[in-house]
Formats: structure tokens, C-alpha cells, sequence
């Protein structure tokens, strides 16, 4: 296969305001493609029980993973000492309110490889986040213990660092009620930089870190919550909600397709994963946030219950079920329209704007052009079907282990 008809060249795409594409009726729309099919074939030989000669292929994530991989030990080192220097700062305004917690922040210091590659697949953009850490502060609202904190950074070698492309600074406010009495603590420059909490209900403030003593140093989030109790609830809601909502949202090409046709497969999958979300949201995520914010913040002892009901729990499974079984009616549908003769136009508009096309002198554009072009739409069409199938097997067993957790309970007969 010619891999450049496979390369976002070929493809039309329109952006909305969220970077999301538009969709073309003949064409499914790509999300970077070219990340998880283009490969390359090296010289080496691979030898196996089937192919005495097979040719070792490697993948551009096979290529990505291994780069990253590779500074994993260096973010290692970064981790600590930002680690060794939060936890410094903590017991420095332990009395107002400051906590570090080391076993939380070592649990995960430094992106994992799958999860960096996931997320530069869903964002198209190398994440940043690679390496992170946690404080407590019992009132982030007393926004002059903030800036003394940030003071303290800049003494021990780090400043807030840029967003890229911009001068303004990586530094976000994300906490209900805020005054503007309480912004007079924190220094002019960062006051504007408030938005509003999370629809889940989660807050917190992140900042992220330049290393002034190293030129080459990567940028390190810092992330500053209430509590033990809020970062139990965001690594709960982060496994029994938000990672199901994710995949659906960002992972599963169907649902990516905007204006869908009114009653089409793509239509109804985006409409059960809208359902799935509510429900995730307010029967999981809010009282996971509301009920840590009260323990953490509030000092106050009512909790919501975080529990899903019978017909929730089936309702869930009946929209997850329904998704797979649209999948493959919307790819065959798909598969059709790029068959159709009517599609012949769009497919010579795309050829016409594709590296290959532009180099060469004849700018003719033959039949076996169009077929050629034809059976890789296809097989690009077939490839994200077999995606989505992955995708919503998976988010079925994630529902699967959120029902277990917080679904009802079967009744247990005992002795008497």
C-alpha cells in the first residue's frame, strides 16, 4: 500500500472551534492516522516459527514509545528532586495548612509510556504532563500562602513556565467562589488566571514548572488539592468514570463525526454516549468530589451516596451494547458511499491535493488513480471499524468494573 493515500495530505478536514473534524459524507474523518498505520520496514530479519526471513516492521508508535522510553530514567531524576523540594516546602508551612504526600505523588511521578502515546494519539500534541506532582493545602483560597509557596519554587530553582507559543503564564485557578478580596494575596500577574471548576465538581490549582538550573529540563506540573480525601476521589473517579467518558469522547472515531444525519448509527452513538456520561457524572464523579471537598475543606460530615441504581446499572449496559452493535452498520454504510460512483469526485479532489500528485508532471488523473485511492479508503475505513470494536469492548469491561464497585449489591443469604 502506497501509505501517502494513508497520510492526513489526502484527507479533507474542516476544524471546528474544539479541533474537532467535520464530517464529509463520502469520507470518514482521520484523527491522526498517521500515528497508528504508517509503518517502516527496517533490513533486518526477524526470524520465526512461520517466516524463517519476515521482515522486522516497526511502527511510528513502536517509534515513539521506544524515544520515550528512553528518557523515562531522566524524568525519573527530574521527579525526585521536585518531589525531595515539595516535600521541603510542606514541612516549611506545614502550619498553615501545607501537606506532602509521598506515597500518593510516587505513585505515579512520571507519565507511563501507554499513557503518554494515548494521549498524544487523542491531542495530536506531545503532552506535557510528563512529569507531576501533588500538595495539599487546606485553603487554597488564602491565595497569599499560594504566592508564598510559588516564592519558594523560584528560590529552590523553578518559575511558572510559559504556555507554549504565548507569554502567558501556565497557571490556572480552578475553584468555586472566588473573590476578588482573596486575589489581592497573590501577585498582579497571576490574578486574572481563574476559571471555573470542573462540571464534575473537581478543583483544584495547577501550575506548570520551568527548571531554571537545567537548559534542557522538560516542564513539571504541579497540581494543589485539598487533600488525602480529594486525591482518593480523583483516582477513583478517574478509574470508574472519567476513563470510560474519555474513551468514548476521544478515542472512538464514530463519535467524533459531527452533524451526523438524523437517526443514523453515527447519531444514536453519540447519543447513548451523552447518556453514559450523565450518568457516570452525577451518579460517580459528583458526589465522589462534593463528599471529598466536605471532608477535606468544608469539615462538614454529610456525604452523598455514591451508588448506581438497578435500572441505572442496566441502562449502561443496554447503551454500551447498543454502541457495538452500531459500529459495524456505520462502517458498512461507510463502505458503501466510497464504493458508490458518486464519490468519484471527492476521491480525484483528494488525490489532487495529495505530495504524490504535486510532484509529478503527468497531472493526469486515470481511472486506475481513482481505484487505487478507492481500495485504501476502504481499508483505512475498515481499520478505524476494527478500532472502535477495540475501543468499546474495552469501555464495556471498564463499565463492567464500575457496576461491580458501585452498582447494587447482591443479597447474601446467611445462617442463622
Amino acid at each position: 500500500m502506497n501509505i501517502q493515500f494513508l497520510t492526513p495530505a489526502l484527507f479533507t478536514k474542516k476544524y471546528n472551534n474544539n479541533q474537532n473534524f467535520s464530517y464529509n459524507t463520502c469520507v470518514v474523518p482521520l484523527i491522526h492516522t498517521e500515528l497508528k498505520t504508517d509503518t517502516v520496514s527496517f533490513t533486518a530479519k526477524k526470524k520465526d516459527k512461520l517466516h524463517e526471513n519476515k521482515p522486522a516492521t516497526t511502527t511510528m508508535i513502536d517509534v515513539v514509545e521506544h524515544s520515550y522510553e528512553k528518557k523515562i530514567p531522566e524524568y525519573t531524576i527530574y521527579s525526585n528532586r521536585l518531589m525531595d523540594i515539595l516535600e521541603s516546602i510542606a514541612m516549611k508551612f506545614n502550619d498553615r495548612g501545607v501537606e506532602f504526600d509521598r506515597e500518593y505523588c510516587e505513585h505515579s511521578p512520571v507519565k507511563s509510556k501507554d499513557s503518554f502515546v494515548s494521549k498524544l494519539i487523542r491531542s495530536g500534541a506531545k503532552p506535557l504532563d510528563r512529569i507531576r506532582s501533588t500538595l495539599y493545602v487546606k485553603n487554597p483560597h488564602d491565595f497569599k500562602l499560594i504566592d508564598d509557596i510559588i516564592t519558594e519554587l523560584d528560590s529552590r530553582g523553578y518559575e511558572i513556565a510559559k504556555i507554549s507559543g504565548t507569554r502567558k503564564p501556565d497557571f490556572d485557578i480552578r475553584l468555586a467562589d472566588v473573590t476578588q478580596e482573596e486575589l489581592q494575596g497573590l501577585r498582579p500577574e497571576l490574578r486574572k488566571y481563574v476559571s471555573d471548576p470542573l462540571p464534575t465538581g473537581y478543583e483544584d490549582i495547577q501550575l506548570r514548572l520551568k527548571d531554571k538550573t537545567k537548559k534542557n529540563a522538560p516542564p513539571m506540573e504541579v497540581i494543589i488539592l485539598f487533600g488525602k480525601e480529594t486525591a482518593k476521589a480523583k483516582i477513583d473517579e478517574s478509574k470508574y468514570s472519567y476513563n470510560i467518558r474519555r474513551e468514548l469522547k476521544d478515542t472512538l472515531h464514530i463519535a467524533k463525526i459531527n452533524n451526523p444525519e438524523q437517526h443514523s448509527p453515527a447519531q444514536r452513538v453519540k447519543n447513548n454516549i451523552k447518556i453514559i456520561s450523565n450518568i457516570l457524572c452525577s451518579k460517580i464523579s459528583i458526589p465522589l468530589f462534593t463528599n471529598a471537598k466536605n471532608a477535606d475543606y468544608v469539615n462538614d460530615p454529610f456525604r452523598l451516596p455514591v451508588e448506581l441504581t438497578q435500572t441505572e446499572t442496566l441502562s449502561l449496559k443496554g447503551l454500551s451494547e447498543g454502541i457495538r452493535n452500531k459500529i459495524p452498520l456505520h462502517y458498512k454504510a461507510e463502505i458503501e458511499k466510497i464504493k458508490s460512483n458518486d464519490c468519484d469526485e471527492k476521491i480525484v479532489e483528494m488525490i489532487k491535493e495529495t505530495p504524490t500528485y504535486q510532484e509529478r508532471h503527468d497531472k493526469t488523473i486515470y481511472a486506475s488513480d481513482i481505484s487505487k485511492a478507492r481500495k485504501e479508503l476502504i481499508e483505512e475505513i475498515k481499520r478505524k471499524r476494527m478500532d472502535d470494536l477495540d475501543t468499546i469492548i474495552k469501555v464495556q469491561n471498564d463499565i463492567d468494573a464500575t457496576i461491580k464497585k458501585y452498582g447494587p449489591k447482591e443479597n447474601v443469604r446467611t445462617n442463622s
